[in-house]
């Protein structure tokens, strides 16, 4: 009885043995003996297992190996988030991060690893940059004050630490005006890989032909601008248009479409040839603004087109692959292969052409001594004679501004 009262007392009190949760794994102990959380180890517990402890206590330290951490080119290291994930961030203007390979940091102390200052790696010539630069390439200074151009009084762009610069004149001295440069890039991105509207070309039998393309509209010959054989266009749209030309040579390999020769390597072309070769020469911009190019070398077309490259075939695959928006490896390779062999030329100041209006000389005696302009700074040339006035000796020409009024009949 007495024992009876003792268990109902004791459940009275609420004396409840513990429940223990089980870990969700089980396995045999690890051969190189770290154990992983969460692990049941079968029969484990032994001198062998556990350091050669029989009795008392063991101790259970944790161990830890450094995660190795990575930034891409433009960013750089600033810390770890809750994650154990690398936390990054954009390099800062003034600064370049050429990356950071996979690297392990002692307690985690990046420091703002990959983050690199251009005044530092510069000696301080070139201490500025944009967000995002990855090398001390990009790190530059402005033109304006540093970089001088010929006969320019004003400047505007950078200088970069590699040697390029986009420097170019805002203003000129007087007899001197702006001459805007040729920069292919920005033609370049934004004609991509879009479709052509038309395309058109002049045959070596002097015939003009035109492509259109899907919805393309009609023009004459003069809305391409050429006049050649074997020139062509292809028009854009608001993209504007490319011009250039085709050649056919006897000298070549029957290489992939985007192939680069040189001029010598080309030679002057051939009636018979069967390798074809193109080049841009122009651009004219949406708003019929036209700019002249110089492709210093060749772009290989269509492979060996045999004795009919020069009926048209080979005028015909130099526009046809830009015209249209199917673009295969190939073709892409094709039209970078042609803008990245224009020259970029940079504005600059040139002279003023001046024209010169001569009193009392005939039109033949000035076309003859060239002396209808003339460049300013540069020579003036006097027609063959002046004419010849009864009563009166030609005593000599004097320069007179346009505004002035009492000039001779």
């Amino acid at each position: 009885m007495t024992q009876k009262l003792f268990l109902t007392s004791a459940l009275a009190m609420g004396f409840v043995a513990p429940v223990f949760a089980e870990p969700s794994n089980t396995g045999t102990f690890p051969n190189d003996g770290y154990m992983q959380e969460d692990y049941t180890y079968t029969n484990a517990a032994t001198a062998d297992n556990m350091d050669s402890v029989y009795e008392g206590s063991v101790n259970a330290i944790a161990e830890y190996t450094e995660i190795p951490y990575s930034a891409e080119e433009g960013f750089y290291l600033t810390g770890v988030d809750d994650n154990n994930d690398a936390i990054t961030a954009e390099c800062t203007s003034g600064n370049f991060c050429p990356g950071v390979a996979s690297t392990t940091y002692e307690n985690n102390a990046f420091g703002n690893t990959g983050l690199q200052s251009c005044s530092t790696a510069t000696s301080g010539a070139y201490t500025l940059s944009d967000a995002g630069a990855s090398s001390s390439g990009q790190c530059y200074r402005t033109c304006n004050g540093n970089v001088s151009i010929l006969h320019a009084t004003g400047v505007t762009g950078n200088d970069y630490s590699d040697g390029t610069n986009t420097c170019v004149p805002t203003d000129c001295e007087n007899g001197w005006h702006v001459k805007e440069g040729v920069n292919l890039s920005p033609i370049q991105k934004a004609i991509g890989d879009s479709e052509g509207e038309n395309y058109a070309m002049i045959k070596p039998n002097r015939e003009f032909y035109q492509f259109k393309n899907g919805n393309g509209t009609d023009h004459d010959q003069s809305f391409y601008g050429i006049t050649d054989i074997n020139t062509w266009a292809v028009y854009f749209g608001s993209n504007g248009m490319l011009q250039g030309e085709a050649r056919c040579s006897e000298t070549g390999r029957a290489d992939t479409l985007g192939d680069v020769y040189t001029s010598e390597q080309v030679g002057e072309g051939s009636t018979a040839g069967k390798y074809c070769y193109c080049r841009l020469t122009g651009y004219v911009s949406a708003e019929g603004v036209a700019q002249s190019l110089i492709s210093n070398n060749w772009v290989r077309g269509d492979g060996d087109v045999s004795s009919y490259c020069y009926s048209n075939n080979c005028v015909s695959h130099c526009a046809k692959f830009l015209v249209h928006s199917e673009i295969a490896e190939r073709i892409r390779n094709f039209r970078a292969a042609l803008f990245n062999n224009v020259e970029t030329i940079p504005a600059s100041c040139e002279a003023n052409v001046i024209n010169i209006n001569w009193y009392n000389a005939d039109a033949e005696d000035i076309s003859a001594n060239n002396a209808g302009t003339a460049t300013y700074g540069s020579d003036v040339h006097t027609p063959v004679k002046a004419q010849t006035i009864k009563g009166k000796t030609f005593r000599g020409w004097r320069f007179s501004a346009p505004e002035q009024t009492n000039l001779p009949n």
